[in-house]
């Protein structure tokens, strides 16, 4: 049997193409195709082992090894027989199983209505063909450009029913409205806390989450989410977190200041980023807020909230500055003793050429600092700086001279000294040298410097910029690294100081010494997959360290091991801090599996104890966290567990887009 192949083209009157190896055209002008038949229309191609068409109706049915396939990759159609009217749009599948958008889906039978899809006794699933571990099997689903809406649901995992849903509503696409994936959990103070969020795919540049926080005995409530994109993502963020708190207090209480417990509790974030201009807002309402409400253990120990505006304005020569800060002590029970900047305003002139090898920089600042109980004042600050690098010895060293002038005025606290001057010199010369022997280079890099100011003012203290103190010492500061080849192996920190006044102070302690500590940082990478890292302040004359921060990461595939021990002392040799870390992470898999442990030596006992373990399926993930948390004030642990799990990976939440 020769091949024959028939075209059939209505072009500019119908646009219909048909291909096959057999056609013939019935009296009644209907067109039927056999074997390899190929159908193109408009945005769809049709492939089938028979072909019925009617041109004047545009009506097609398709029967044997039907596939449909639309031009934009959106639907992909499979089955045993179909019918299409190409005018309205409209058709079903018999035995279909197919693709539409990321969704895959099987059923008995699907009806097609222009852009909505009917699908009857069916499974629908987001996991790729080869990998369906988790599928929704249901009595009726709709499809839509935006959602799939689904009746009678039987969810699935591993074809194991665990979930009846009597409806299921899903978006489709990236940025569609719907149920995010929740978190259901358990503490010490309550038995259940779940919490739901609920995304609003607003426009292309602005969208928003609620999420509800519900919990058996603690506080319930909601947050509010906006963000919005102007320029780029999500240049303006708004949150809003409220709780109603039960009365009396419960046992979460038992250790706290009675004044600070709060009915209505509230968290106010916002931040907005214009470029030169940014400003940002985070209050709460009391000081155990983020220790209530935090599923996260970092978020829940934030020392300090901030709200601020700040404006910058680089031109040539100059930049201007603006910033106000309120800062929110958690720590405190009232903030009333906290440091305001509201505002500081500052003027950089720009470091130029004044007359040979002299160049002048300047820096003048006003600043109002406030709180309401201790010491406040305003504060006007200029710092011109005289500086002039030169040769010698083939070196370039590089001198300083600022006059350092401050005034201060609306001061509420009597003894201070209102009005200081003072020069501040210093001279530095830096120093690069690199050695290579064979295929090992050291590369080294050392700054020797000495810095004066003549003495001590006694003016009030709000920021380093107050900190005029009596200074005469030598500085000096090596930094150096090791390699093989182009594997870098080995990196060095040291610094340290001689003070000719005799005397340091450190953590408010003064002692007698000309030596200051030496810092070194020491971090070794020998091996693929090994790091040792070090940083300690060693007091030379006392002959003990002041600080220890130690660790060791080990990894080997997919497995790590990080082990960390951090110590302070005072001159005193008082243990300040001792504590010991671990963490641990494996995989196998799909599975994650994690261990965090922090302990306090000096107390002994574990501040936190956490293990976790998610799991990645083909379209879907489940997350267990279980946590102790030591608390201090009630002398006791409060534990955790929490659950997280993702269907059909629905969590896909992009940022707004620019406009």
């Amino acid at each position: 049997m020769f091949f024959v192949l028939f075209l059939l083209c209505f072009g500019l009157t119908f646009g219909v193409e048909v291909f096959s190896k057999y056609m013939e055209r019935e009296p009644d002008g209907t067109l039927v195709a056999k074997e390899e038949v190929e159908v193109y229309y408009e945005n769809y191609y049709i492939r089938a082992d028979k072909v019925i068409y009617n041109p004047q109706t545009k009506e097609v049915i398709a029967e044997g090894n039907v596939y449909v396939k639309s031009t934009d990759g959106r639907l992909e159609v499979k089955g045993s027989y179909a019918y299409i009217d190409l005018n309205k749009k409209v058709g079903y599948f018999l035995n279909a199983e197919g693709r539409f958008q990321r969704f895959y889906f099987k059923a008995e039978k699907a009806e097609m209505e222009g852009e909505i899809y009917i699908v009857e006794d069916g499974e629908i699933t987001t996991c790729p063909p080869d990998r369906k571990e988790m599928v929704l099997c249901f009595s009726k689903a709709r499809i839509d450009q935006r959602y799939v809406i689904s009746e009678n649901n039987s969810l699935r995992l591993f074809r194991v029913p665990f979930a009846y849903l009597p409806i299921f509503a899903y978006p489709v696409g990236e940025r569609r409205s719907g149920l995010l994936p929740p978190t259901v959990g358990s503490n010490t103070y309550n038995t259940f806390i779940y919490q739901q969020p609920i995304y609003w795919a607003i426009s292309k540049d602005k969208d928003a989450t609620l999420t509800i926080d519900l919990r058996d005995k603690q506080a319930k409530g909601f947050s509010i989410e906006y963000r919005q994109a102007f320029f780029k993502e999500d240049d303006l963020q708004v949150k809003v977190s409220y709780y109603k708190e039960p009365t009396p207090p419960g046992k979460w209480w038992e250790g706290r200041d009675p004044t600070t417990f709060r009915e209505n509790r509230y968290r106010i974030q916002m931040s907005l980023d214009l470029g030169s201009f940014k400003a940002g807002v985070d209050t709460i309402s009391d000081p155990y807020f983020l220790e209530d409400t935090s599923l996260r253990a970092r978020e829940r120990t934030v020392p300090y909230l901030t709200t601020y505006a700040t404006y910058k304005k680089d031109f040539e020569r100059f930049l201007i500055t603006f910033e106000a800060k309120h800062f929110y002590d958690t720590t405190s029970l009232n903030n009333k003793r906290t440091l305001q900047k509201l505002p500081e305003v500052a003027f950089y002139w720009k470091s130029q050429q004044l007359w040979g090898p002299i160049f002048f920089s300047l820096f003048s600042s006003y600043t109002n600092f406030y709180r309401e109980e201790g010491l406040r004042g305003q504060r006007f600050t200029l710092f011109p700086e005289l500086s002039i690098p030169k040769n010698l010895f083939g070196r370039v060293f590089y001198s300083s001279l600022v006059f350092e002038n401050l005034y201060y005025f609306g001061l509420n606290q009597q003894g201070y000294r209102q009005t200081v001057s003072s020069l501040y010199f210093s001279e530095s010369v830096p120093l690069v040298f690199d050695l290579q022997a064979g295929n090992i280079k050291f590369k080294n890099f050392l700054k020797v410097g000495y810095s004066f100011r003549e003495k001590d003012f006694n003016n009030p203290r709000f920021d380093n910029r107050d900190q005029l103190n009596k200074t005469s010492q030598i500085d000096a500061l090596w930094t150096g690294s090791m390699g093989y080849k182009d594997r870098e192996f080995l990196n060095l920190y040291v610094s340290s100081a001689y003070n000719y006044l005799g005397k340091y102070t450190y953590e408010g302690i003064t002692a007698d010494r000309k030596l200051l500590p030496i810092r070194a940082i020491v971090s070794l990478k020998p091996f693929e997959g090994v790091s040792l890292t070090t940083d300690s302040l060693y007091d030379v004359e006392g002959g003990f360290p002041l600080r220890t921060s130690n660790s060791l990461s080990l990894g080997y595939k997919n497995t790590s091991l990080t082990l960390g021990y951090q110590t302070a002392r005072n001159l005193l040799k008082q243990r300040i801090t001792d504590q010991t870390s671990l963490s641990f992470g494996t995989s196998y898999g799909s599975a994650v599996f994690g261990l965090f442990l922090t302990r306090d030596n000096r107390i002994g006992k574990d501040l936190v104890r956490q293990a976790s373990l998610d799991y990645r399926g083909a379209c879907w993930s489940l997350g267990l966290l279980a946590r102790d948390n030591y608390s201090g004030a009630i002398g006791r642990y409060i534990k955790e567990l929490y659950l997280t799990f993702n269907l059909f990976d629905l969590q896909r939440l992009t940022a707004p887009l620019k406009r």
